[in-house]
């Protein structure tokens, strides 16, 4: 047994939460940059799931960056981890603020010079 543990993120694919606890693996440093993952019928049993849905989370995490996939030979845990996304929500709501903020401003400015944009 490799000791992977599936990720439980709600709303994620059965690819998606075998991608998640395989970077899971990397950030901890249970899989160590250089190091051969499993083949992809290991990971499929390990996981419980299909072998495409296997070998479809590896090239998720390849094309992504976080492996490295030498054809006949496996998939290896590239030597540069890729920079965690930016929380998405916390994106939207940074935006929004802005958005808002400008609003705010432009509507201070018509306020000023006595003009109004017309209502889309």
């Amino acid at each position: 047994m490799l000791g992977f543990v599936m990720s439980e993120e709600p709303g994620l694919a059965r690819y998606e939460q075998v991608a998640e606890s395989i970077r899971r693996a990397v950030r901890s440093g249970k899989l160590k940059p250089g190091e051969q993952l499993p083949p992809s019928r290991e990971l499929a049993k390990e996981y419980d799931v299909a072998i495409n849905t296997a070998q479809r989370a590896v090239s998720t995490l390849r094309d992504e960056g976080w492996l490295v996939v030498r054809p006949t030979v496996g998939a290896f845990v590239s030597n540069t981890i890729p920079d965690p996304p930016h929380n998405l929500r916390e994106t939207v709501a940074g935006l929004q603020e802005t958005v808002d903020e400008l609003q705010r401003r432009l509507s201070n400015v018509e306020a000023a010079i006595g003009t109004r944009m017309p209502d889309e």
